[in-house]
């Protein structure tokens, strides 16, 4: 049986361990925190248990099928509760706006701040669309290990006008300041500022209008723990508090990675669910061939 090695325990990572097994891989998943989930952690304050990371779920299918590899129902393990509205912001001028529901909801809100921006919003809508066929359709799933790779979409996000950034965008459509800021959230779901991140990321309003947005009963926590449980029972093996120091590299590839009590793991294939600047400067080094 072929060996994959995991490194990293986020979403990402837990989802990659589990394809890989459903393959006929022996999954090894390592983590340097002492529990599965990455950003996705959990802790208790005051009584009550917060999410760390994200809190809503906008493609539940994507969970759903890592359970149905191994003929398992997600409902069985976590419940997911569609939200409405979406979101509620609250203005400092004490304008609040609700954001979710089905478009005419939107558009009724929307009215009772500026009727004009209806048309806009529809426009947005469109536009939000286009960017979900090109970013999220069709390069989602496409690596992009060369500019060759990354040449064959200039075009595409060139027409898409993809060096403009999401407030950018919103701001062409709608013109209530309040509803700029409501419509231009969505690089604050990935850590991004709406003022210079690409408005390809607006490609989120249109996934949340054709998925929904749900929560998970228990916080994100919860889907964590139900993952765990799944894997267990796959037969995936996870090693938690192990900080990995660098890869092991011969002729270009990766072959294993030496952890930090200088224990090397050798694998047939490995995979890297780490933050890629950290990938690229702490764990690969110019004598990785020379891994002992």
């Amino acid at each position: 049986m072929p060996s994959a090695l995991v490194i990293g325990a986020g979403f990402g990572g837990i989802a990659s361990a589990l394809r890989l097994r459903a393959k006929g891989y022996r999954v090894t998943l390592l983590d340097r925190c002492s529990r599965l989930g990455g950003r996705a952690q959990v802790f208790e304050r005051g009584g009550f248990r917060h999410d760390a990371g994200p809190t809503v779920i906008t493609a539940p299918f994507l969970f759903d099928e890592l359970f149905s590899l191994f003929g398992e129902d997600r409902r069985d393990e976590v419940e997911f509760v569609p939200l409405s509205p979406w979101y509620r912001f609250h203005f400092s001028n004490g304008g609040i706006f609700d954001y979710g529901g089905s478009v005419e909801d939107t558009e009724s809100e929307i009215t009772r701040f500026s009727p004009d921006d209806v048309q806009g919003y529809r426009s947005l809508l469109e536009a939000s669309r286009r960017r979900f066929d090109i970013g999220f359709t069709q390069l989602a799933d496409h690596p992009f290990h060369s500019l060759k790779d990354m040449g064959r979409q200039i075009p595409h996000l060139a027409k898409l006008r993809a060096d403009r950034s999401v407030y950018d965008l919103v701001s062409r459509h709608i013109k209530h300041d309040d509803l700029r800021q409501a419509f231009s959230i969505q690089p604050l779901l990935v850590g991004g500022n709406p003022f210079d991140t690409s408005n390809i990321y607006s490609l989120i309003h249109y996934l949340e209008r054709k998925w929904g947005v749900f929560f998970a009963m228990g916080g994100t926590g919860a889907i964590v723990d139900a993952l765990e449980r799944l894997m267990v029972k796959a037969g995936i093996q996870i090693e938690l508090n192990r900080t990995v120091e660098r890869l092991c590299i011969h002729d270009r590839t990766v072959t294993g990675a030496v952890v930090k009590d200088r224990k090397r793991i050798d694998a047939d294939l490995v995979v890297s669910n780490v933050d890629p600047n950290y990938l690229f400067r702490s764990m690969i080094q110019k004598k990785t061939s020379l891994c002992l």
